[in-house]
């Protein structure tokens, strides 16, 4: 009897054993999927956080997160800024940086979020040997994505939705996909063809060799659904100061006009814009050592007056660079509103293969609710952009150009410009150049803006 009383003293704290061991076991498994919807949720919210590390938003998206999952939050500490206290604690990183050895983590990883729940668990029968409960610790980390596709023409239905024109070559370091369903959506006319990771059509391509130089690195993939969302920019808002009054500066240093700026430069000269709204939209035309300077902000094209005689209606952007001359922008985005007379509506940036002598840089902010937007066109505005640039060594053109529903007309030689975007409802690739789109989203905070709200777990 001794012996059966030993034995199930032992047998019993086994099972006791078992019980909080178990229990801890359920515990954590809710826990952690607590801590993935919570990393999930406050990554959806990197974008509207704009570089900010933890704002607000994702502070609130977190929470509500956790307190949907069924949990109570006792603590609530950013940035590995404290530690857990008594009851439930709740922190979150952005960037992450609770693991000494995570890859992600550093400060330029804001595309990257950790939730780490602790949690004090009461035990059933530890307490018969002075265990009261056990500290249960989870953690997730969710990314923004990044990648993609770099490369979309919207057209549900067009011939020719993306089309090659005579001597182009279109070298891409990120994937291309064409929206249209018709049966000659990808058009290679006598060209080079087109050099990327992939190029997806839903309908079909046409071209010499059945299609074969619309893309021999590797051919195009036809008949390919849609992608969902269609457009991956639709969730952009319009810029709250595109309802902001025309202003009424008249020379440089410009923070808006009255009416359209023609600027015409001969042999010097210096002209700076700063953001605002611009009536009428802007036209330059720079000759040899003209400079112009655009400082960082948004920049709202709207129709208006024309330009000194006030004659017609005008919007948009307009520039024509010439040897010798230089325009720089960094940190700048293009709003085109869209009016009743579209027209003359839309952007327009061309230069001669001259313009190898020449300086020219635009580069869309890298943070920030339109971090690497450059030129931005209304939705209901659709006038045709045109970008026709042969860029040297050293001058680029950093950033989205999106104009879901107008045909953009490009052809552009940018050798050093690290990252290219291209959303257009019809893309023309034009002239007898190399164009390359580059992929390298590394100096943007909150990564390619292609990839809005889709978020996942990478840890």
């Amino acid at each position: 009897m001794v012996f059966v009383a030993l034995c199930m003293t032992a047998i019993i704290g086994f099972i006791g054993l078992g019980v909080d061991v178990g229990h801890f076991r359920y515990v954590q498994r809710n826990m952690q999927t607590a801590a993935d919807a919570v990393a999930l949720a406050a990554a959806m919210e990197v974008r509207i956080c704009g570089g900010i590390e933890n704002c607000s938003a994702m502070q609130a998206a977190a929470q509500d997160a956790l307190t949907e999952n069924g949990y109570a939050i006792d603590n609530f500490i950013t940035n590995c800024s404290g530690e857990p206290g008594s009851g439930l604690t709740l922190m979150i990183d952005n960037p992450s940086c609770a693991d000494p050895n995570d890859p992600n983590s550093g400060s330029q990883k804001l595309n990257y979020v950790e939730a780490v729940i602790t949690n004090h668990v009461p035990t059933y029968f530890g307490r018969i040997v002075g265990i009261d409960s056990v500290t249960v610790t989870t953690r997730a980390e969710a990314e923004r994505g990044v990648g993609g596709p770099c490369i979309y023409a919207l057209d549900p239905n067009a011939a020719g939705a993306i089309t090659l024109a005579a001597g182009v070559l279109v070298n891409s370091k990120c994937g291309i996909i064409d929206e249209s369903d018709n049966s000659a959506a990808l058009e290679c006319l006598v060209g080079l063809g087109i050099t990327a990771p992939s190029i997806s059509v839903t309908g079909g391509a046409e071209g010499l060799l059945d299609g074969l130089l619309c893309g021999s690195q590797p051919p195009p993939k036809t008949n390919v659904a849609r992608p969902n969302p269609n457009d991956p920019l639709a969730y952009l808002p319009t810029p709250d100061s595109a309802s902001d009054a025309c202003k009424t500066t008249t020379s440089s240093s410009y923070t808006g006009s009255p009416s359209q700026i023609q600027v015409l430069l001969g042999i010097g000269g210096n002209i700076v814009f700063n953001p605002g709204v611009y009536c009428g939209g802007i036209d330059i035309t720079a000759s040899v050592l003209g400079t112009i300077m655009f400082n960082p902000g948004i920049y709202i094209l709207r129709q208006g007056p024309g330009g000194l005689l006030n004659i017609g209606t005008t919007g948009g952007l307009t520039i024509t660079i010439s040897a010798l001359s230089k325009i720089t922008g960094q940190g700048v985005t293009f709003y085109s509103e869209a009016g009743s007379n579209n027209l003359v509506h839309g952007f327009s940036i061309t230069a001669p293969a001259i313009l190898g002598l020449s300086d020219f840089n635009l580069s869309a902010p890298t943070s920030g609710e339109y971090g690497g937007i450059l030129f931005f066109q209304a939705p209901d505005n659709t006038s045709q952009g045109s970008f026709l640039l042969d860029l040297a060594q050293g001058s680029s053109l950093n950033g989205a150009i999106y104009e879901p529903n107008a045909t953009v007309f490009y052809g552009v030689s940018a050798l050093s410009s690290t990252y290219n975007i291209l959303v257009a409802k019809d893309i023309t690739f034009l002239a007898g150049v190399i164009t390359t789109f580059g992929n390298d989203y590394s100096t943007l905070e909150s990564g390619s803006p292609l990839n809005g709200d889709n978020v996942s777990l990478v840890q």
